[in-house]
């Protein structure tokens, strides 16, 4: 009797193991299936592509044809489509909006070294700026585009009359900083591609769990509502996607570069005027970050944007666009 009842916990650790395997290969299978689209086939209608060096760049135009134009460049996991609660606000103010895809996110094609820094990032970002002509624009990054965004204005500042940062995943590196982290064993074994897709097929591009992760970067959980995260959904069926963003994201957890827009030293030289929105609230790239950059940057402002956190037009549509709006008001 003794020997059947320690079988019962040894037989529920199996019976878990062999849920967790289906699970986990499932998905993979399920990520063969729903990743079954090329990127210029699934993008919404209204879209155009940009040759961008390497990649073919996903961009949306709206808004008055002969307006100044407003370019903004979203975060991670994020797309032009994501910008929806806003652009009406951005248009009726007499905005050309512009949106582009940064790969691996959105529609835009993927790059065919893998290569995601953000000094390749920004090219491409330059790349499309040039496309739209020599007049130069008004360039917003949210979050991940941030940074391409800011490496872009110190590489190519003619390009650029005014640069905005929300919430921007900078990354200030002072002087003594190391040049690059020990890698931990875990991004070790992510090393291997197929296991860092798998690994993303079951997390950041699983359906069940994209209303979920989106939550995490929001301080007001109610902004992520079904149609929302079906938005930003959206892209995951592009073929490839979920080991597009497995290769973006170990190179993000594993890349040594040092940038311009990853030192304060490049903020001090910028050529345009800066303006940062952030969310009081934003535990992803926290306050004390927008406080550091524009200390770095003279002359630069800092609207801070009260109770909401990374992903704030979202969280409060209408504030945001307010607060945008008399940014953009005092450019024109």
């Amino acid at each position: 009797m003794t020997t059947r009842w320690w079988r019962w916990p040894w037989r529920a650790l199996a019976a878990l193991l062999a849920i967790i395997v289906v699970w986990v290969f499932g998905n993979g299978v399920h990520m063969l299936w729903r990743e079954d689209q090329a990127h210029d086939r699934t993008a919404p209608g209204r879209g155009r592509w940009v040759t961008a060096n390497d990649v073919q760049l996903h961009v949306t135009e709206q808004g008055p044809v002969d307006g100044p134009r407003l370019v903004l460049v979203a975060g991670t996991g994020a797309w032009g489509g994501t910008w929806a609660s806003n652009v009406d606000a951005m248009q009726a103010a007499g905005w050309r909006v512009v949106t582009i895809d940064l790969p691996p996110f959105g529609f835009s094609s993927r790059p065919a070294d893998r290569n995601y820094s953000r000094h390749a990032q920004a090219q491409r970002l330059i790349a499309a700026l040039r496309s739209l002509g020599s007049t130069p624009v008004v360039l917003l990054g949210h979050s991940y585009g941030g940074g391409p965004a800011a490496e872009a204005a110190m590489l190519e500042p003619a390009l650029i009359r005014h640069l905005i940062l929300v919430d921007a995943a900078i990354g200030l590196r002072s002087t003594s900083d190391a040049d690059c982290a020990a890698h931990s064993e875990a991004l070790t074994l992510l090393a291997w591609r197929p296991l860092r897709s798998l690994a993303v097929a079951n997390t950041a591009t699983q359906p069940l769990l994209t209303a979920r992760l989106l939550e995490r970067f929001v301080a007001r959980k109610e902004a992520v509502t079904p149609q929302r995260a079906a938005l930003y959904a959206m892209p995951n069926q592009v073929r490839g996607t979920s080991a597009a963003i497995g290769d973006w994201a170990y190179q993000f957890a594993t890349s040594c570069e040092s940038a311009r827009s990853q030192s304060a030293s490049g903020f001090a030289v910028l050529r345009m005027p800066l303006t940062l929105l952030w969310g009081e609230l934003d535990d992803i790239t926290p306050p004390a970050q927008a406080r550091a950059i524009a200390a770095a940057a003279p002359g630069s402002r800092l609207v801070m944007l009260p109770a909401v956190g990374h992903i704030p037009q979202i969280e409060d549509p209408a504030l945001f666009d307010r607060e945008l709006g008399t940014v953009l008001a005092g450019i024109r």
